[in-house]
């Protein structure tokens, strides 16, 4: 059977007609052709669908049978008007053809709350529920085309009705005649170009008020550009300008003005361009009195943490040094070093003559400072306080009594290091901690190489001999310890020819 297209007008609750069709075709093909000016397409296919296949276009409800069915040629046809209490399809379809589909697929582009035994269950098909649901998501849709035909149309009045495809056209050529956008609003006119190639207004635009705006931009692009640029760069000013909550005079005062900004009343009153202007001024003027006082206060404030950043330098850096001791057991403190480390990175602005410079943009071009940034004090605070922590932690471990007794054998050096160790002093500890007493305790906290058995057993067999070793006794000692040496080389040059004879004193240390 080939395709064939069935005209129907479904009336809603509301009693309002939509104009949709359904489309009987052999088997499923993704670049049928949708009627644009169509409020809803339900397809019915003989086939069943493939199992890749992908979802159908905006508007359109493709239903799929389970094994193939071939509908008659001619298939009988009901009321072409859909109203509540009326037959639910445009047509009848025989007993075998509604069980099978039934039990076959409905595609759709979003998910339905409508199964597909709702609409087949019955003794005739209820295209009705996928027209109604496929209008009720259009219908928002409904409010996008009417705010761009208002708009299209202003001074005149907007057709009481028209196609999409129709509004489309418009835009088109009304994008065509408009100039190039300045920057701020580029991406408004991109926004009416994909609506324009097809895109729907609704599933582009965030909101109808946003679609006003940018179809009016267009408009007074075309007839007052530079009132339109004008406009734009003054919205790209507020869009930048973020006085906080600690400013809300200038908050609420940025807030209605950026409302009162609008292309669309630039478009039907150009008139209040004048008062707008005025107003922009003196929110400006006001704004940069605060932004130029809270960047002052906001890099003073950095001044000061920089301060203490570098205060906290050098127990930074004996942390990192003992966290490369690894007899001490795992780092300590390795996110407030990096932490420190990413504060410290932070760069300064000195920049002070801001007000030429904020007359053209909201913020300073050298930090790009917003009012609403703050300094990060409970940052620094924090990262400190963590880096002193694990450097306590750290020399706890030093200070071990073990350690203790061996460190009382050094020097002068030592001693101050013992001093403050035992004393928890941590700013001592960081003054005295250099790559050199580094160096002596990494060799004081290694552990001492254990002897192998074997190394045993030949001090046991040296010590009966010679329990006490005098200076006369010496060379006979050594000659004893030569000979057990070599008696133990030998006797692994027998056991294994191939292998190079060793005697292993200290047992191996353990992999870290």
């Amino acid at each position: 059977m080939a395709e064939r297209r069935i005209a129907w007008t479904v009336a809603d609750e509301q009693d309002a007609r939509h104009e949709g069709e359904v489309v009987v075709m052999p088997a499923w093909r993704p670049d049928l052709e949708l009627n644009p000016d169509a409020a809803f397409t339900i397809v019915l296919t003989e086939e069943p669908l493939p199992p890749d296949a992908a979802p159908p276009p905006r508007g359109m409800i493709v239903c799929a049978p389970a094994t193939p069915v071939r509908l008659p040629s001619v298939v009988a046809e009901e009321r072409t008007t859909y109203r509540v209490g009326q037959p639910s399809s445009p047509l009848r379809l025989p007993k075998r053809a509604l069980a099978a589909y039934a039990a076959g697929t409905v595609l759709a582009p979003a998910p339905l709350s409508t199964t597909v035994r709702d609409v087949f269950g019955g003794d005739e098909p209820r295209l009705d529920l996928l027209a109604r649901q496929t209008i009720a998501r259009g219908s928002g849709a409904a409010r996008y085309w009417e705010t761009l035909r208002t708009i299209l149309s202003w001074p005149g009045a907007a057709p009481r009705r028209q196609a999409p495809r129709r509004i489309r056209a418009r835009l088109a050529e009304a994008l065509r005649a408009a100039p190039a956008p300045p920057p701020d609003a580029a991406a408004a006119i991109e926004r009416l170009r994909r609506i324009a190639g097809g895109e729907a207004p609704d599933e582009v635009a965030a909101s109808p008020a946003e679609l006003r705006e940018d179809a009016a931009l267009l408009r007074c692009l075309a007839e007052q550009p530079d009132a339109a640029r004008e406009l734009a760069a003054m919205r790209a000013y507020l869009d930048g300008a973020a006085p906080g909550d600690a400013a809300r005079d200038l908050l609420s005062d940025r807030a209605f003005l950026r409302e009162q900004l609008s292309f669309a009343t630039l478009l039907t009153e150009p008139h209040q361009l004048t008062s707008l202007r005025a107003s922009f001024e003196q929110f400006r003027d006001e704004y940069v009195r605060a932004y130029i006082e809270q960047h002052l206060c906001h890099w003073s404030a950095w001044d000061r943490l920089r301060e203490q950043l570098a205060e906290g330098a050098p127990a930074v850096d004996a942390l990192t040094r003992l966290n490369t001791l690894r007899a001490l057991g795992r780092p300590l403190g390795e996110d407030e070093i990096a932490a420190y480390a990413a504060l410290t990175g932070e760069p300064a602005c000195a920049r002070r003559d801001l007000a030429a410079d904020l007359q053209q943009q909201a913020r300073c071009p050298a930090c790009g400072l917003a009012m609403i940034d703050v300094t990060p004090a409970e940052e620094v605070a924090r990262a400190l306080r963590g880096v002193q922590a694990a450097l306590g932690r750290q020399q706890a471990r030093l200070a071990s009594e073990a350690v203790r007794r061996i460190l009382a054998r050094g020097g002068e050096r030592i001693d101050r290091f013992l001093q403050v160790a035992q004393a928890s002093d941590l700013a001592g500890l960081a003054q005295v901690l250099d790559d050199e007493l580094l160096a002596f305790l990494g060799g004081l906290l290694a552990e001492a190489p254990a002897p192998t058995p074997e190394a045993l057993d030949l001090f046991e067999t040296l010590a009966r001999d010679y329990p006490v070793i005098t200076e006369e006794q010496i060379e006979a000692a050594s000659e004893a310890l030569r000979r057990l040496l070599r008696e133990q080389l030998a006797a692994q040059r027998a056991a294994d020819p191939a292998r190079l004879p060793s005697f292993r004193l200290a047992a191996e240390s353990p992999a870290p």
